[in-house]
């Protein structure tokens, strides 16, 4: 990553508001796959909205994720695919309406779900630790202040050192 201090973006000021959201949109979904990945979690950040959405409320149309999230229906039908893919939930034919196909979790997504529930926990209070930062006067404060913390040490690292298990420490575990 370029350091934030020789950023261009920055110079763009507004301009560049979308390009930098991106970016660190980008950055902090690649730093929770690295989570998942050494954890030994077949999950991708992405998929969360769609995931933690139908494990609380089940039996959830994919017109009904597209409004509840505000997102595309082929959008929603992607991530439901992978979701598929991964046994982590299943579509099934409405009882009362058969046009409609209802997404529900899986038992394997029950337990995927567990799994990731504690992680989900840290990630949420190590983003809030990042965006509760209150010298900042405008959101381009804010985000360079994002920006810098995440240069200063990684989100994966946060979130692994919050979890209490680094990758050579799991390694260190499975390989007594």
């Amino acid at each position: 990553m370029i350091m934030v201090q020789q950023d261009q973006l920055i110079q763009f000021q507004e301009l560049a508001l979308g390009s930098r959201l991106k970016r660190l949109s980008d950055h902090l979904m690649k730093e929770t796959a690295m989570v998942y990945r050494d954890l030994q979690l077949n999950f991708d950040p992405y998929l969360m909205p769609i995931f933690k959405l139908v494990s609380e409320k089940d039996r959830l149309t994919i017109g009904e994720l597209s409004c509840a999230l505000r997102v595309t229906q082929p959008a929603v039908t992607q991530f439901v695919n992978a979701l598929i893919k991964r046994k982590l939930v299943r579509i099934a034919i409405d009882k009362t309406d058969k046009r409609k196909r209802k997404v529900s979790i899986t038992k394997t997504g029950i337990k995927m779900l567990a799994d990731l529930a504690p992680i989900w926990k840290v990630i949420d209070n190590e983003m809030k630790i990042l965006t509760h930062h209150r010298k900042n006067k405008t959101l381009l404060d804010h985000i360079t202040y994002v920006e810098n913390e995440l240069a200063n040490e990684s989100f994966s690292k946060r979130i692994l050192k919050k979890i209490k298990i680094t990758p050579s420490e799991k390694v260190a575990l499975e390989n007594p």
